[in-house]
C-alpha cells in the first residue's frame, strides 16, 4: 500500500504543479530579496539623482550616465567597510588624504558610542561650498562631525564634464547624491557589525549555519525538480516535434540545464552566506568589485570607436535585433508559404520564390527599423559598408556572383523548384535554390551543387519551363513490304494503351525515311512529367516488341548482298596448281565463305 501511495503521489499531476509553482515562487522571492537588487537599485537611483532639470547652466552638455566609471579615472575611493561608495579628487589636499581621513571619522564615530545610527547631512558654509557632516540620527545637531567639502573638481568629475562646464548647482547634485550613498552604506556597514556582534551568542551562531545548510538543501531540491521538468519537457518534445528537431531539442536542454544550474547554485550559495554575518562584509564587498567591473566593462562597450560614432555595445545590439529580424522573417515567410500560398492553387516553385522575396522584403524593412534602436545610422555604416565592398571586390566576387544571380532567378523564375533542368551535361530536378548555389536531383538520386552563376552565365535547358508538358520521339524500323497502316495502327495502339501518355495531344506515327534494309517510323507521344521520359520509351520499346510479334510485323536487321563479276582472283585457290581452268566446287564454296566472312568484319 505505501508503495502504490508514493507512486501515486509522485506521479500526482497537481501536486508536481504546486511543487514547481511554490519553486518558481521561492526563486523569484530569492531574486528580489533586498541583498541582491540593493545594488542594482541604489546605481539607478544615483543616475536619476545626478539628473535633476533644475538650474543647469546654459549651453552645457547633458551629462552622460553614472555609474560607468571611466578608464584610468583619478581620484581616491572613499572605502565604507571595505566598499568604495565614491571618490574624491584633489583640492585643497591630496585626494587619498582626504579619502584616509572621511574613513576615519566614520571609524571614530561607530566606535564610540553603541554603534548609533548614522545620518548624513549637506549644509552650505559660509563661503557657499556644499559640505557633509555626520552625525546620530535623533542627536545630529550634538554628535555632528565634518566629514569633507564637495568641490568642483569632485562634481566635474562625478558627472564627467570639463571643469568649466561644472555650476554650483551641479556641486548640490553630487553632495546631496553622495550624501545618500554614503549614509546607505555607514548603515549596512553599521548592520554587518552589529551581526558579528550578536554571533557571540551560540545560539545565533547555529541558527545562521542551519539557515544557510538550509538554503542550500531549498537550492538542492529547487535544481533536482527544474532537471526532472527539463527532462520531461524534452520528453514531450521528441514525441510531438519532427526528428529533425531532436538534435536542437538536445542542445537546447544541455544549454538550459547549465543554465539553470549556474542561476541556482549562485542564489543558493548568496543565500546561504547572507544567513551567516561574518560572512556578510565579503559578501558586499564582492559585490561591489562585481558592480565595478561591469560598470568597467560597459563604459568599454558604449565608448565610440576611433574616428566614428559607433560603439561594440551599439553593434552588438544592432546584430541581436538583426538576427532576430531574420528569425521572424524566416518563420513569417514559412508560415505565409504553408497556410496562405498553398490554398491558392499556385506550383511548388512559384511558392518558393513568392515566399523568398516576400522574406528578403520583409528583412529590409525590419533592418531599417531596427537601426534607430540601436543608435546606428545610415552614415555610421558608412566605414562598415565601405570595408565589405572593398572585400566583395577583391575576394567575395564568386560569391557576389552568384547571390545577384540567385536575385535575378527570383526575380525572373527561369528555373523553379521541381523543374527538370539540363546545365552543363548534368539532367536533374530542381530540390532548392538557395543564395549561393542551386541544388539538382539526378534521375539516379545523386544530389549536385551548382553555383547560381551557372544558370544565368550558360545554357540551360528547362524541360517544366511555363508548359511541363512535352513530346517524346521513339523510332522504329520494319522490313520491307510490311503494311505500313498496320504498323500505324498497331504503335497508336501501344501509344494509347500506356498511362503515361496524354490523349491530348493525341500522339501520332510518322514515316521518317526509307532506309536501305527497313521503312523507318517514328512514334510522338505527349507527356506531362519529364522526368518520366526515359522509363516511358522502355515501357514503349517493350510494348512495341510484344505487339510486332504478336501481329506478325517483321524488324529487319541489316543484310548485304555480294555479286562476284570475274573469277580471276579465284585461280590460286584452286586445288589444281593453279592452272587456267575453271575452279571446282569445292573452292568456289570456300572461297565465297571467306569472302562473306571478310565483308562481316568489315562491316
Amino acid at each position: 500500500m505505501d508503495v502504490r501511495l508514493r507512486r501515486a503521489i509522485r506521479d500526482s499531476l497537481l501536486l508536481k504543479g504546486a511543487v514547481l509553482a511554490l519553486g518558481l515562487t521561492v526563486g523569484i522571492g530569492l531574486w528580489l530579496s533586498p541583498a541582491l537588487s540593493a545594488p542594482f537599485e541604489n546605481r539607478l537611483a544615483q543616475a536619476l539623482e545626478l539628473r535633476d532639470p533644475g538650474v543647469a547652466p546654459e549651453g552645457a552638455p547633458s551629462p552622460t550616465p553614472l555609474g560607468i566609471p571611466l578608464t584610468g579615472q583619478e581620484g581616491t575611493a572613499v572605502l565604507v567597510g571595505g566598499v568604495p561608495v565614491f571618490r574624491l579628487q584633489t583640492a585643497e589636499y591630496p585626494s587619498d588624504v582626504r579619502a584616509d581621513n572621511v574613513r576615519a571619522i566614520i571609524e571614530r564615530f561607530l566606535e564610540e558610542g553603541q554603534l548609533p545610527e548614522p545620518e548624513v547631512r549637506v549644509a552650505q558654509d559660509a563661503n557657499g561650498q556644499y559640505v557633509l557632516r555626520l552625525g546620530e540620527r535623533g542627536r545630529f545637531e550634538a554628535t555632528q562631525r565634518y566629514l569633507f567639502t564637495v568641490t568642483y573638481a569632485d562634481a566635474a568629475a562625478e558627472r564627467r564634464v570639463p571643469l568649466a562646464q561644472v555650476s554650483l548647482n551641479d556641486v548640490r547634485l553630487v553632495a546631496n547624491s553622495w550624501a545618500r550613498r554614503l549614509e546607505q552604506a555607514i548603515a549596512e556597514y553599521r548592520q554587518d557589525r552589529l551581526d558579528l556582534q550578536r554571533t557571540r551568542d551560540p545560539r545565533v551562531l547555529v541558527l545562521t549555519t542551519l539557515a544557510g545548510l538550509a538554503s542550500v538543501a531549498v537550492g538542492f531540491f529547487l535544481w533536482r525538480l527544474f532537471d526532472r521538468s527539463l527532462v520531461r519537457l524534452q520528453r514531450w518534445l521528441e514525441l510531438r516535434a519532427d526528428p529533425g528537431w531532436g538534435s536542437w531539442i538536445d542542445m537546447g536542454g544541455s544549454l538550459l540545464r547549465s543554465l539553470g544550474a549556474m542561476l541556482i547554485a549562485g542564489i543558493s550559495l548568496d543565500r546561504s552566506i547572507s544567513f551567516i554575518p561574518a560572512l556578510r562584509p565579503f559578501q558586499r564587498a564582492f559585490y561591489a568589485r562585481l558592480g565595478q567591473v561591469v560598470d568597467t566593462a560597459l563604459g568599454v562597450l558604449i565608448q565610440p570607436l576611433p574616428n566614428s560614432n559607433v560603439s561594440i555595445a551599439s553593434l552588438l545590439v544592432f546584430f541581436v535585433l538583426a538576427t532576430l529580424v531574420f528569425t521572424v522573417a524566416h518563420y513569417i515567410s514559412v508560415g505565409l508559404k504553408q497556410r496562405f500560398l498553398g490554398r491558392l492553387g499556385l506550383d511548388l516553385g512559384t511558392q518558393e520564390s513568392t515566399a523568398a522575396i516576400f522574406k528578403y522584403v520583409l528583412t529590409l524593412f525590419g533592418i531599417l527599423l531596427v537601426l534607430p534602436f540601436s543608435g546606428l545610422n545610415l552614415s555610421s555604416l558608412a566605414v562598415i559598408a565601405g570595408a565589405v565592398g572593398l572585400g566583395i571586390g577583391f575576394g567575395l566576387q564568386n560569391l557576389s556572383n552568384n547571390y545577384l544571380s540567385y536575385l535575378a532567378i527570383l526575380l525572373e523564375r527561369p528555373i523553379q523548384i521541381g523543374d527538370l533542368v539540363e546545365v552543363d551535361n548534368l539532367l536533374g530536378t530542381v530540390e532548392h535554390i538557395g543564395p549561393r548555389a542551386t541544388v539538382l536531383r539526378t534521375l539516379d538520386r545523386i544530389f549536385v551543387i551548382v553555383p547560381n552563376s551557372r544558370f544565368t552565365e550558360s545554357k540551360v535547358v528547362n524541360w517544366s519551363y511555363r508548359d511541363p508538358r512535352c513530346r517524346i520521339h521513339i523510332p522504329v524500323g520494319v522490313a520491307y513490304g510490311s503494311d505500313t497502316k498496320v504498323v500505324t495502327e498497331a504503335l497508336l495502339a501501344v501509344a494509347r494503351g500506356n498511362p503515361r501518355v496524354l490523349t491530348n495531344p493525341p500522339p501520332q506515327v510518322w514515316l521518317r525515311s526509307f532506309g536501305p534494309s527497313s521503312l523507318n517510323f517514328e512514334l510522338l507521344v505527349w507527356i506531362n512529367r519529364p522526368q518520366d521520359q526515359f522509363v516511358l520509351t522502355s515501357e514503349l520499346n517493350f510494348a512495341i516488341e510484344a505487339e510486332f510479334r504478336r501481329r506478325g510485323i517483321r524488324i529487319p536487321f541489316p543484310q548485304q548482298d555480294i555479286h562476284i563479276r570475274s573469277l580471276e582472283g579465284l585461280v590460286s585457290l584452286s586445288p589444281n596448281g593453279g592452272s587456267r581452268s575453271l575452279p571446282d566446287a569445292a573452292s568456289i564454296q570456300s572461297a565465297l565463305s571467306e569472302a562473306a566472312q571478310f565483308s562481316e568484319d568489315k562491316d
